[in-house]
């Protein structure tokens, strides 16, 4: 079992869905909590709520590298590997989906978001695409472990 993985178990047991467990674990890269910002990414979860929209994992990462490459305030400008950064999350989460019909939440988890079936699948996904977003961040040369207004 992989440590994303271990990490996630624990998360899962408290009831966090897809999109915060994801943040959840790269606030605690950075050693922070952001209570605010987790309850936002709630927003995202189940396909945006009725699992007609795209996995709350895909929505999170998206998050994620925003939180460390986007745009935060008038006197920030987003890091240019943003875009590419998003553009290879959406085309390797569309392949890593592409089994399951598509990347929509009802696609993945045959309209059974937030069941005991699903959750080896949606936890397997989480990790997965988890993964996916550090590995896209340290190959541009993003310390997961520091928050951008370290700098």
């Amino acid at each position: 079992m992989s440590d994303t993985i271990m990490r996630l178990m624990p998360l899962q047991a408290k009831d966090y869905p897809c999109s915060q467990m994801m943040m959840i674990l790269a606030l605690e890269e950075q050693g922070r909590e952001n209570p605010a910002l987790v309850r936002a990414m709630a927003g995202l979860a189940k396909g945006v709520g009725n699992c007609a929209g795209s996995c709350g994992a895909m929505t999170g990462g998206a998050c994620i590298l925003a939180l460390y490459a986007g745009k935060g305030g008038d006197d920030e400008q987003e890091l240019e590997a943003f875009k590419p950064m998003r553009t290879q999350l959406n085309e390797w989460f569309a392949e890593r989906t592409g089994e399951y019909g598509g990347s929509l939440c009802h696609q993945i988890t045959e309209n059974k978001a937030g069941s005991v079936e699903m959750a080896p699948r949606c936890g397997q996904l989480i990790a997965d695409t988890y993964d996916k977003v550090m590995q896209l961040l340290v190959e541009n040369e993003i310390d997961p472990g520091q928050a951008r207004d370290d700098d």
